[in-house]
């Protein structure tokens, strides 16, 4: 954890906001039935252990079997093992995130806070803290990623499609007693649980280090959020500093890329919310933006792996 890196913050403004995902459904069921994990003898690819630090314990790893139909082969499993002082580490780090911010709980999914200057309601620079702060322990999962995309020879369609079906067969969870209504991206990984934002951090992160534009969307209509993928994908996409970008549902397993329900484009009022990881993303205006989703479009069909 780089904790000496986080975001310094003054005190300039109190804010009411209302959190992401509080009383919004799993969407799962707008997609495909729910069907059981992979079992332990189902054909697969195995895309091994990724464990920070690298003594932490394999017997206590979390374990990951899912399903990408999209994909070929379709099965993959992953195991990830966060130690016990490191994971005590990181909820320590947002703890004290939620203090120099002065977060106040109010209840129904409400909170109060204190930006530092340059950071909007928006809260771009809480993300950028707690994937600052997640940084090292998600690395060891990133580079299994990586590995697998350099075995298969992935493309970046492809790419977005396997990580992206990892983060959605996590199970849909509501941090109701974590500051922001959300959990740090390494505790997604190692308890396996998350809502909306939580979830759509961790695969911001993941694509990060793969290389892959994304941006995190939120809606206060809708009390939502997704990420935004600049990848040649077909679907509904939203404009950013003169770049697309695909809308990715992390809360529903099986969801295209590209896929948004139509009650959540009735009202449109989606934000860009850019977020730099470790100081990337520079180019970016780091600025929140109001966008409307486009039409549909034509985009390729992926093709098999090896």
């Amino acid at each position: 954890m780089n904790r000496g890196k986080s975001i310094a913050f003054y005190v300039i403004l109190t804010l009411w906001v209302t959190g992401c995902c509080c009383n919004f459904p799993d969407l799962s069921t707008f997609i495909i039935a729910e069907e059981p994990e992979p079992s332990d003898s189902t054909p697969g690819v195995d895309l091994g252990l990724a464990a920070y630090p690298k003594t932490a314990p394999e017997a206590g790893a979390t374990k990951y079997a899912w399903r990408d139909r999209r994909l070929e082969p379709p099965v993959y499993r992953a195991r990830y093992a966060l130690g016990a002082s490191e994971q005590a580490a990181v909820d320590e780090a947002h703890l004290a995130l939620a203090k120099r911010v002065k977060f106040k709980d109010q209840g129904n999914g409400i909170f109060k806070w204190t930006p530092p200057p340059g950071c909007d309601v928006r809260m771009r620079c809480i993300f950028e803290s707690l994937a600052e702060d997640s940084k090292d322990e998600v690395a060891p999962l990133a580079a299994r990623f990586r590995a697998r995309v350099r075995e298969a020879n992935l493309d970046p369609v492809q790419t977005v499609e396997l990580v992206t079906s990892y983060v959605q067969a996590i199970p849909y969870e509501i941090p109701k007693t974590r500051p922001f209504g959300l959990l740090p991206p390494a505790l997604v990984a190692a308890q396996k649980k998350g809502d909306c934002d939580s979830k759509a951090l961790l695969l911001l992160m993941l694509l990060d280090s793969l290389g892959i534009d994304s941006v995190m969307l939120t809606s206060d209509a809708h009390r939502h959020s997704m990420l935004g993928v600049a990848i040649p994908a077909q679907g509904q996409k939203i404009t950013y500093d003169g770049r697309a970008y695909a809308f990715v549902e992390t809360t529903a397993k099986n969801a295209p890329i590209g896929w948004i329900s139509k009650d959540l484009l009735r009202p449109n009022d989606w934000v860009v919310v850019p977020v730099r990881v470790g100081g990337k993303g520079a180019t970016k205006s780091g600025s929140s933006v109001t966008g409307k989703a486009t039409e549909e479009v034509p985009g390729p069909k992926p093709r098999k792996q090896r």
